[in-house]
C-alpha cells in the first residue's frame, strides 16, 4: 500500500493510521518503559475508528457535521470570488 501525506503504518503492530496524531493516540505507556500499541479494541473503546479506507482515525466523523462544514466552506469561497469581483474596496 502506498502512504502519502501523513499516512503512516506502525512498525510495530502493522496498522495503518490515517495521521501522525491518530497513530500517537494509539501508544501507551512511557517511552522506554512499557511501551506498547492499543489493541484494535481499545482503540475502539478511545473513540477511535476506521475510516472507508481502513486507516485509523482519531475519532469517528458525524456525516451531517461533514456536510454542514462543506457547505460553510462553499459558501465562503463564494463569498471571497464575489468580493474579487467587485471594483468596490473591501472595508
Amino acid at each position: 500500500m502506498r502512504l502519502t501525506g501523513m499516512r503512516n503504518q506502525c512498525q510495530s503492530c502493522k496498522q495503518y493510521f490515517n495521521s501522525n496524531y491518530a497513530f500517537d493516540k494509539h501508544r501507551t505507556g512511557d517511552h522506554g518503559v512499557r511501551r506498547r500499541c492499543l489493541t484494535p479494541d481499545e482503540m475502539l473503546g478511545r473513540g477511535m475508528s476506521l475510516n472507508h479506507a481502513n486507516f485509523w482515525i482519531t475519532e469517528k466523523r458525524d456525516a451531517s457535521k461533514f456536510m454542514e462544514l462543506r457547505a460553510l466552506k462553499q459558501s465562503d469561497a463564494d463569498s471571497g470570488d464575489a468580493a474579487e469581483e467587485s471594483d468596490e474596496p473591501e472595508v
